[in-house]
């Protein structure tokens, strides 16, 4: 038996491996998990990782980055009430999403501070974490 292959089938299969291969490597996929946060400016790689150019040879993570892969690599509520670095703020206000819903928070479009480095929580709210997102909840009509 004579096994024939296409050279569409061969470029979907090189396609398949090399989507697995990334997904496989925490580092390689970064691009991909910053499009998964609602905010990533101005830490981008930095709020998973200790380097701001992860490569598959230096990837190391960062508290928040540990979290996000224990996660699933998702980006949700239970991600966004955790606080990762210990800062006293919930990585859900520093990324810019109190409640996790993948929706920025209001006119957000940078992060507080950065959910992977103890820092100040930037957002100068006179209304605590939890609160914020009950209000939200309460806007968005749910």
């Amino acid at each position: 038996m004579k096994l024939e292959f296409s050279t569409g089938s061969l470029l979907t299969a090189s396609v398949l491996a090399v989507c697995a291969f990334l997904s496989a490597v925490p580092g390689l996929a970064t691009d991909v998990d910053m499009a998964r946060l609602p905010v990533s400016d101005p830490h981008l790689c930095h709020s998973c990782h200790l380097t701001g150019q992860p490569t598959s040879a230096g990837f190391e993570l960062n508290p928040f980055g540990e979290d996000y892969l224990a996660n699933g690599r998702l980006w949700d509520s239970n991600l966004a009430n955790l606080d990762s670095d210990g800062d006293g703020c919930l990585n859900g206000v520093e990324v810019g999403d109190s409640d996790g819903d993948g929706e920025a928070d209001g006119n957000v479009v940078r992060q507080a501070g950065n959910p992977g480095v103890p820092d100040e929580c930037g957002s100068g709210s006179l209304v605590d974490e939890k609160t914020w997102g009950a209000l939200k909840a309460m806007f968005d009509g749910r």
